[in-house]
């Protein structure tokens, strides 16, 4: 009599499974849908800070270092979204880093999350003599 119970309760828990599983399918299947922007990070090892440009050096793959100049006209101090570049105050016990944020593959914005203090040795200051070709860019390009 035992047996007969628990097989029967076995073969109910079956059937009420099955049935709910069907119908949560149906009812939260939805498409595959990628989204258009995508964001990657870099370690930052410096930003040089110059007249016209931040000059970031970067980690480039695991053994180089790569250097980007992002213009000054980019940074508004106002909470702006529409700025190209955003500062970010760096966590505690974390290092320096750069996040570049993309909109279906062309460049959205940068996001750079450094210290607070300028006396950090993330920081430096640029030669002011040194002329940087591309302050005046619209977009940034970065080789990983």
């Amino acid at each position: 009599m035992k047996k007969s119970v628990i097989l029967s309760l076995l073969i109910l828990v079956g059937i009420l499974f099955s049935v709910t599983a069907e119908e949560t399918e149906k009812t939260y299947k939805y498409p595959y849908q990628e989204s258009e922007i995508s964001y990657r990070n870099v370690i930052v090892y410096k930003v040089l800070d110059h007249k016209d440009a931040y000059v970031v050096m970067y980690a480039k793959g695991h053994r180089d270092v790569g250097t980007v100049s992002i213009p000054k006209k980019w940074y508004s101090s106002a909470a702006n979204k529409d700025a190209k570049l955003s500062f970010r105050a760096l966590p505690k016990g974390m290092n320096p880093y750069m996040t570049v944020i993309s909109r279906n593959g062309s460049f959205e914005r940068v996001l750079l999350t450094m210290p607070v203090s300028r006396g950090h040795s993330a920081w430096g200051v640029a030669d002011s003599n040194v002329k940087i070709d591309d302050a005046d860019k619209d977009t940034l390009e970065i080789v990983y």
